[in-house]
């Protein structure tokens, strides 16, 4: 009876913490573990078990353990959510995790599938690996990873860039791995909640500002809109004087996808379309040449 009415008072100050303050501060919740499955997730190196017979949002949570006595220095497994989930850059991915109590760490990974084959290929697609942060704790806290450069380090056999952030990751994968001081032991932890915290600095006006400023400063002064786009998109350019111009548009590995414009202009605002019909999700550029400049810009198409 006694453990019964701790595992209730437990369950009661777990509800209210949520409740007071998490639920409140999410962008978007990917898994609040409500449900008695575990959908979209995997697992390896470890074992990933729904905690409760209970199928009720305020007390669903899964468990995470080792078979095995773990040893120090050690990479103990991962945990996969294979499922879109977009998280804006300067916003936080946010977890909620019970400690392990033990000298133990934990790296979030977005994995972005560019080439749109519903898995990881080392060639094609893009991680942002987080730096990875310690577990050692009691109870249950948020771990919260900023999405910024100095937090993720981005992976690409490519020139990209933090821009894949405005699409959808594919999967968020969660690591952990015992320290040099990890005392020998089954690892036991768990994990309650997979969302997005937003930053409450202005990094909108910022980034707006931002990208104001480049254009301003390139000597086409192009754009495009809109952008991300689906599947068409407006660019337009300026022209000092007159000249013979081509716009050409190529994929992320620099391959060239479709000449857009190859012909004689006059000075001035100038505007074309791209239709990216039949082309996968992904980062294109399209490149401006003159007799007098050649510039590169980005873009973004998302279906």
């Amino acid at each position: 009876m006694t453990k019964k009415i701790n595992l209730f008072i437990y369950i009661v100050i777990f509800i209210s913490f949520l409740s007071a303050n998490l639920y409140s501060q999410q962008s978007n919740i990917y898994d609040d573990f409500s449900k008695k499955a575990l959908p979209n997730w995997v697992w390896g190196g470890m074992e990933m078990k729904y905690s409760h017979d209970e199928d009720n949002k305020e007390n669903g949570f899964a468990e995470i353990f080792s078979l095995s006595t773990v040893k120090p220095n050690t990479y103990i497994g991962k945990i996969e959510k294979i499922e879109d989930q977009l998280y804006t850059a300067g916003n936080f991915v946010n977890l909620m995790l019970k400690g392990a109590e033990n000298d133990c760490k934990v790296k979030v990974t977005l994995i972005y599938d560019v080439d749109n084959n519903n898995t990881y290929n080392d060639d094609q697609d893009i991680l942002l690996e987080a730096k990875p942060i310690s577990i050692d704790f009691k109870g249950w806290k948020e771990v919260k990873f900023k999405l910024d450069e100095e937090t993720f380090k981005l992976i690409s056999a490519h020139n990209d860039d933090f821009s894949v952030t405005e699409e959808p990751a594919f999967a968020l994968r969660v690591e952990f791995e015992s320290g040099s001081n990890y005392k020998e032991s089954v690892f036991n932890s768990g994990i309650a909640l997979v969302s997005e915290i937003v930053n409450t600095e202005n990094l909108t006006s910022n980034s707006e500002n931002t990208t104001k400023k480049n254009i301003e400063d390139t000597f086409f002064k192009a754009k495009n809109f809109p952008n991300p786009f689906n599947p068409t998109t407006k660019i337009t350019f300026f022209l000092p004087e007159s000249s013979n111009v081509t716009l050409t548009v190529y994929d992320r590995i620099g391959r060239e996808v479709q000449v857009v414009l190859d012909q004689s202009l006059s000075a001035g605002e100038h505007t074309v379309d791209f239709n990216g019909s039949g082309l996968p999700s992904g980062i294109y550029f399209y490149r401006i040449k003159s007799f007098e400049r050649t510039e590169v810009f980005k873009m973004m198409m998302a279906k």
